[in-house]
């Protein structure tokens, strides 16, 4: 801040610093009496008859400082060649000179005008300040540092200045639509305090030509699992990226080799998840796994736990199938001929019987399943969804139902109505569901011969 010094107080007309010495007593010249001033007539105001240099007001003859800024008018009528009121010779008259005055030796000539601030910047006695003006209204910012729960504080140190709120975790909601015919919503749920779901999507953009979809699930029960399950979607989508082997380019060829890489893919998440936490831990980190690969409507899907895969075709005479079983003890119950309802609602339906991880069992064959699609929704889902709706018939008409309610029933848009339909039933678990539409948007489909020449769980492309 510039200091600006008082109006109309004394101060003591400095010189130039180069102006030359007195030479003392004996060449000083004879004094003269000044003039005297003419009066002024009685009563008369005084006039403003000194402009500032420095803004342009006018003030009174007789002010040594501008009334506005500040500036020193006695230095500025000096720089003019005017003298100011009071000195030696005629008020006003150019080339009059002064008295001299003892000032110290090295005494510099300076300004009190002060510098002009940036735009925006100035300070009230640099742009003529008349009084306060409101300020216009600020929007908000909306970035990510802005606090979502108040809206009006910023996040600092990982909570809200001023609700407390921490900024929410971005996998408790992730949305992904590679393409118009793949997409899949991954939800937090309304129970746990962190998502330990993962999924990981790719697609071709031409309908039915090609995708990837993996969801893996964390073991609950296990050391930062929700760092297991990302690391394994990732590590398994590349590996089921790669374009497969043709061999001798017929469909059943192409889904051997597919097999294939789904049992590589397992293997290459299972080493993934196993690098995810260096420590040694009790519980160390693991989780399900599930993929399905489509490439020209046909479909391979394989998985290790209890996530799954659903087939849900448009046709009412066409089934919908669960693809593959689950490695769970209500598997085992269901196989031993206990109900499915009785089954999965008992007190150990989610104890799985495989899983990934540094403590997995040997055996990580995935099951695996190839079919040729006809119109329909596969479907690749947590336990979070089909704990309240397991029988693919029923999760069929679900699917349908909530599509016929949506303007545009994309992957997406449908797999969001599903994921609504959990948490309405009460979000007991993380929610993941992962959606192709196939056939009737431009996709082929392969006869049925080729279908059934396809190889199925327990052929030799299971490893």
């Amino acid at each position: 801040m510039t200091h600006i010094p008082t109006t109309g107080a004394p101060h003591p007309a400095p010189v130039p610093a180069d102006a030359a010495p007195d030479p003392g007593p004996a060449a000083a010249p004879a004094a003269v009496p000044p003039a005297a001033p003419a009066a002024a007539p009685a009563g008369a105001t005084p006039t403003a008859s000194r402009d500032c240099p420095a803004c342009g007001t006018a003030n009174p003859a007789e002010s040594s400082f501008c009334e506005a800024c500040g500036a020193d008018l006695v230095v500025a009528a000096r720089a003019a060649g005017t003298q100011p009121p009071g000195a030696s010779g005629t008020p006003g008259t150019p080339g009059t000179p002064e008295s001299p005055r003892p000032v110290e030796e090295d005494a510099m000539l300076a300004s009190a005008t002060p510098q002009t601030a940036p735009a925006g910047e100035e300070s009230p006695l640099d742009v003529g300040w008349t009084g306060a003006v409101p300020s216009a209204a600020v929007a908000p910012v909306d970035d990510e540092l802005t606090c979502h729960a108040c809206g009006q504080g910023r996040i600092v140190d990982g909570y809200c200045d001023h609700c407390g709120t921490p900024p929410p975790n971005p996998r408790d909601h992730l949305v992904e639509s590679p393409t118009s015919w793949v997409g899949g919503v991954c939800d937090i749920g309304r129970r746990h305090a962190r998502n330990e779901d993962a999924m990981s999507l790719s697609a071709a953009e031409a309908p039915g030509s090609r995708a990837v979809l993996v969801v893996c699930d964390g073991v609950s029960m296990a050391t930062d699992s929700h760092i297991a399950s990302l690391a394994a979607a990732k590590a398994a989508r590349a590996v089921l990226d790669q374009p497969f082997p043709k061999g001798a380019g017929t469909p059943d060829a192409w889904a051997a080799g597919a097999g294939r890489a789904l049992t590589g893919a397992v293997a290459r998440a299972n080493e993934a998840v196993a690098a995810a936490v260096v420590e040694d831990v009790p519980n160390p980190p693991s989780c399900t796994f599930v993929a399905a690969v489509v490439e020209d409507d046909v479909i391979v899907a394989g998985n290790v736990g209890d996530s799954r895969v659903y087939w849900l075709p448009d046709a009412a005479d066409e089934p919908a199938r669960q693809l593959g079983r689950d490695d769970s003890f209500a598997q085992e119950q269901m196989a031993a001929g206990v109900p499915r309802q009785e089954a999965e609602t008992g007190p150990h339906a989610h104890s799985i019987t495989r899983w990934l991880g540094r403590d997995a069992p040997d055996d990580l064959t995935p099951h695996l399943t190839t079919l040729t699609a006809t119109p329909g929704w596969l479907m690749v889902c947590s336990d979070g969804l089909w704990n309240y709706c397991s029988e693919a018939e029923a999760l069929r008409t679900l699917l349908h139902d909530a599509a016929g309610r949506l303007e545009e029933p994309t992957p997406t848009a449908v797999a969001q109505a599903l994921v609504d339909f959990a948490n309405e039933q009460g979000g007991r678990d993380n929610i993941t569901v992962a959606l192709a539409r196939l056939a009737g948007r431009g996709s082929s489909t392969t006869s049925e011969a080729t279908a059934s020449a396809a190889p199925v769980e327990g052929d030799p492309t299971d490893g």
